[in-house]
């Protein structure tokens, strides 16, 4: 293990290295949270009587960015290597979704976004957790502030791979620290009059003591992860000695040491340089607050030239000038003699040019600003108007070249993290665990790991016949204790093999509402090509139980219609029989006289042949 002087040298080494970052770090938030001006400039503006007035485009652009990852927030999903382990991807990839849901992995990831978008760089540690009355560890995700962290300043990689050592800083409160690590209570106490002597960063937040007890005593623990012949160790340690220190118990696919502090940076320039996008935006957003301020004092400002003596007192004439409705006196006098000397008494100068030339360079500076993440076309105004959806998607996918690198990062982030929940589950879920699973807004199941099957339960999954077979042949009876016995494990994550991926989902909500119109288009010109229930299934923007309530009250309607037109069918069908057997006994009743006329024409015909023989 590391020696303590060891330890604080690389820390120390990692806070004064990274100052100038952490400085320009501390000046983008602030930036974004809207204090663009520092008090120096603000004293010399209230000199001036000028307004210092912030116009915040910075924040804008950076909500943008970040309503883009949670708009396309994806899942993960394992693939397995090899076609026996493909039940156990699916099961791979309940339990890693299990975790991220119980770890409100989605709100973490947000925040490492945010970090690096502003300060530069963002990191989370994944970890497990196991204490009574715990029955099985828990994977767990810890997000460390961007002004927690701190680096190998020889690390150039944007995922931090190449630094030997990383970590983060904690504050805490001795007491508690003492609780949690009795054996180092003296260590502890010593801290508190010790110093790390370093430059002030990572101080303590807040800095000022308000709403704090004055005798509350808060001791800085760092804690660092760093990696000594090929193995991953960690130490917390305090400016007095070493808390408590050990090798890292986490391991990868084949075995080896592994760090569980996983970071990412949006952007590495020369010397390891690490920041985020504001950095270029500073200049920008700084124009257009100082032209605006300017611009307002410039309009606001009457430059007067003339004679002494002219105005009774220049002060006066200068508030008057200053009210809406204020008028100024001239003297006579002074006006005729400025007269003679063909000079004007008094006279307002024109501004005109200033105010014009600060608009337009405010309106640059505007543009510039707007032309940086998010503009326009990104954002999907159609400025043109009418434009389709996926004309308006073509446009929104050209503009995401250009923050590429920055989403590709966070994939790669992301992948990571995915990456060692599934490691920590791989190592620390032994016994039978069961997870909540929900495939969609209305089904919800549970997945076994690890789950024992006994001869009972597989006799049961063969077919009958072979279950009988088997009983047969080894002589089993009812209450048999080897139907006890465990035969086999199921989703046994020990030995699962899969690939974890992130499922990239297109930014489909342009499309579907494209789709939508279209159909609702052939709906309308051609009554019935089109089921209504689809129309409510593909109908964007509805929520789930909105479309279940309409979906819902569609199969009403069209079971009352299906009961009545069977009712108009049977009574139609009734009215055909009555119909038939009035036909029926027409045609009867036609035949019965056409066979009576028959029978009277051949009476007819016999009596006149018995009068044509015997004349009687």
């Amino acid at each position: 293990m590391a020696e303590l002087a060891v330890l604080v040298s690389r820390f120390e080494e990692a806070e004064q290295s990274g100052m100038d970052a952490r400085a320009e770090g501390v000046r983008a938030r602030k930036y974004y949270d809207g204090k663009q001006w520092t008090e120096a400039e603000k004293a010399a503006l209230a000199k001036k009587k000028q307004a210092a007035i912030t116009i915040n485009r910075i924040r804008r652009k950076i909500d943008w960015l970040l309503g883009l990852e949670m708009q396309t927030r994806t899942d993960p999903k394992a693939f397995p290597r090899t076609p026996k382990h493909q039940q156990g991807a699916q099961a791979a990839t309940d339990a890693i979704r299990f975790v991220c849901d119980q770890q409100d992995w989605d709100g973490e990831r947000s925040g490492v976004w945010g970090d690096m978008l502003i300060e530069g760089w963002g990191g989370v540690e994944v970890i497990h957790d196991f204490r009574p009355p715990m029955t099985q560890p828990r994977v767990v995700i810890n997000r460390y502030a961007a002004d927690r962290l701190f680096w190998d300043p020889h690390s150039r990689e944007a995922d931090f791979s190449d630094a030997r050592y990383k970590g983060a800083v904690i504050w805490s409160d001795a007491e508690a620290l003492k609780e949690e690590y009795p054996d180092a209570a003296d260590v502890i106490d010593a801290s508190l009059s010790a110093d790390f002597g370093g430059s002030g960063e990572f101080e303590d937040k807040p800095s000022w003591q308000i709403w704090s007890d004055p005798k509350r005593k808060r001791v800085r623990m760092v804690l660092m992860h760093y990696i000594e012949r090929g193995v991953w160790k960690w130490a917390q340690f305090v400016r007095a000695g070493i808390v408590a220190e050990g090798e890292s118990e986490y391991v990868d696919e084949d075995g080896d040491s592994l760090c569980p502090l996983i970071m990412a940076s949006a952007y590495v320039g020369e010397g390891g340089d690490r920041h985020g996008v504001i950095r270029d935006m500073f200049d920008p957003q700084d124009e257009v607050n100082k032209r605006r301020s300017k611009l307002l004092h410039t309009l606001n400002t009457r430059q007067t030239a003339g004679i002494k003596g002219a105005v009774g007192s220049v002060r006066a004439m200068k508030a008057e000038l200053a009210n809406p409705d204020g008028h100024v006196e001239v003297d006579a006098e002074a006006v005729e003699a400025a007269g003679q000397l063909g000079m004007k008494a008094f006279e307002i100068l024109p501004n005109q040019d200033q105010t014009a030339g600060q608009f337009n360079l405010l309106q640059e500076a505007k543009a510039e600003l707007d032309l940086m993440g998010a503009n326009s076309g990104l954002a999907g105004k159609d400025e043109a108007g009418g434009a389709s959806g996926r004309a308006i998607l073509a446009r929104q996918q050209g503009g995401l070249i250009e923050i590429a690198p920055l989403t590709d990062r966070l994939s790669h982030f992301t992948r990571e993290v995915y990456r060692q929940i599934w490691l920590r589950i791989r190592q620390f879920w032994t016994e039978e665990t069961w997870v909540r699973v929900t495939d969609d807004e209305r089904n919800v199941r549970f997945v076994g790991l690890n789950q024992p099957v006994t001869l009972a339960d597989r006799l049961g999954q063969i077919p009958p016949e072979q279950a009988q077979a088997f009983v047969a042949q080894n002589g089993l009876f009812p209450g048999d204790p080897r139907l006890q016995q465990v035969v086999a494990i199921d989703n046994n994550v020990e030995e699962m093999d899969v690939d974890i991926l992130i499922e990239e989902a297109p930014d489909a909500v342009t499309l579907e509402g494209e789709t939508f119109e279209q159909l609702v288009n052939i709906a309308t010109s051609m009554p019935g090509a089109v089921p209504p229930d689809v129309l409510i299934e593909l109908a964007p923007g509805l929520r789930r139980e909105v479309k279940d309530k309409l979906l819902e009250r569609q199969q009403q309607q069209q079971a009352q219609a299906a009961q009545q037109g069977q009712a108009q069918a049977q009574m139609a069908q009734q009215g055909q029989q009555i119909e038939a057997q009035a036909k029926q006994a027409s045609t009867a009743k036609d035949a019965a006289a056409a066979q009576k006329l028959t029978v009277e024409a051949v009476a007819k015909s016999i009596e006149a042949q018995r009068l044509a023989v015997y004349g009687v």
